[in-house]
């Protein structure tokens, strides 16, 4: 079965909710919509979004430029069923562009599992479970006040594990913004804290050792990404365990992390790790050490990235409770996709073939931006 052919839609959505964080805010929503087609007119979509502005190089015209101009004319005719050789000429064809390669690799496995009536965690080894209590996301906008009134309404939603963004420059604010959040959704919740690798050596270890009386899950790269060193030696010196995520962008990565013992769990965002076949190369690796990660991202996004991310989840033996793949639920515009059904913070995903998400093209065409 040949890939035919290989379509963009590029978009700007409205965001119902900012969720912001040291790394900067999330006015709307850019993100490309790709469409692989075969010769037996099968569908597939995935898609590759850019994300915060300064968080990584590729943009939503840098994206577009990349599939039309490299990526589609170097798959296009090429047998859909040979999977990994068409996913190791969409990775050799230029170096980097991981959130544009992962985006096209989600829609060639969309459109696989579509041809074999398959869910895509079925192609990828899974599933190791079926159903995904998510994580509630709290922002950096949030103050102490306002931060226990979002969190209680989160907790009364069925939500039991929670996120906060951190990364004030008086440290007083985000102690005090943690205290309110443990004391709104109680003892029993966990809660877990993400710096965006904000922080200095001295600031992190005071702030984080500050914190732990409020028994934190986990406190995500609070260092610069890539000093692995200072890393290790914060993750010996306070009591809160330390997660990785803007440091590992590829398995090689993952190696250096754990050789550095810098971590006690890593995070994978499917974009930023370049795909389904990397972020699982990732995962073993991790697990090989008996250590677990977490998936998702909480930017905004349509539910074809959420689904995506649900599906490696559940394809995953280490991949920890509580999924962060909540971009979907603060997206102001999906009318052109079927959503996700969330029930008491879990989704559960069914049987469905490809990612069990439909697209009404023409809505699509209609939102698309035509010239960036």
């Amino acid at each position: 079965m040949k890939i035919s052919a290989i379509d963009t839609y590029a978009l700007i959505l409205p965001v119902k909710e900012i969720y912001g964080g040291a790394a900067g805010y999330l006015e709307d929503c850019r993100t490309l919509i790709i469409r692989v087609e075969t010769d037996n007119g099968i569908e597939g979509w995935g898609e590759a979004t850019q994300g915060r502005p300064g968080n990584t190089y590729e943009t939503l015209e840098t994206m577009q430029i990349m599939v039309r101009r490299y990526f589609a004319p170097a798959l296009i005719g090429m047998d859909i069923e040979e999977t990994a050789a068409v996913i190791s000429k969409l990775q050799g064809v230029r170096y980097g562009h991981p959130i544009t390669k992962a985006g096209v690799e989600i829609a060639l496995y969309d459109a696989l599992g579509k041809l074999y009536n398959l869910p895509v965690y079925r192609l990828l080894g899974g599933p190791y479970r079926r159903q995904i209590e998510l994580v509630g996301g709290l922002g950096m906008d949030l103050s102490a006040e306002t931060i226990s009134t979002k969190a209680r309404q989160l907790k009364q939603a069925g939500y039991r594990q929670f996120k906060l963004k951190i990364g004030h420059k008086e440290r007083q604010q985000d102690i005090d913004r943690v205290a309110a959040v443990r004391a709104a959704v109680g003892d029993e919740a966990t809660i877990r804290v993400d710096g965006n690798a904000t922080y200095s050596f001295t600031e992190a270890r005071e702030l984080l050792n500050a914190l732990s009386r409020f028994h934190l899950s986990d406190a995500e790269q609070p260092l610069a990404r890539g000093d692995l060193k200072s890393l290790a030696e914060l993750r010996r010196t306070v009591g809160v365990p330390i997660a990785d995520q803007e440091s590992v962008s590829s398995p090689e990565d993952a190696w250096a992390v754990l050789d550095a013992e810098d971590a006690d769990l890593l995070k994978i965002k499917l974009t930023h790790i370049g795909g389904f076949q990397r972020a699982l190369q990732v995962a073993a690796i991790v697990g090989a050490k008996g250590l677990p990660v977490v998936v998702g991202q909480g930017s905004a996004c349509t539910p074809i990235l959420s689904a995506a991310e649900m599906h490696l989840h559940v394809a995953m033996k280490n991949a920890q409770p509580g999924g962060e793949m909540t971009g979907f639920l603060r997206l102001g515009e999906q009318s052109f996709c079927s959503h996700l059904d969330v029930k008491q913070a879990t989704v559960k995903l069914t049987n469905a073939a490809g990612l069990g998400i439909a697209v009404n093209r023409d809505r699509l065409d209609q939102l698309a931006i035509q010239k960036l």
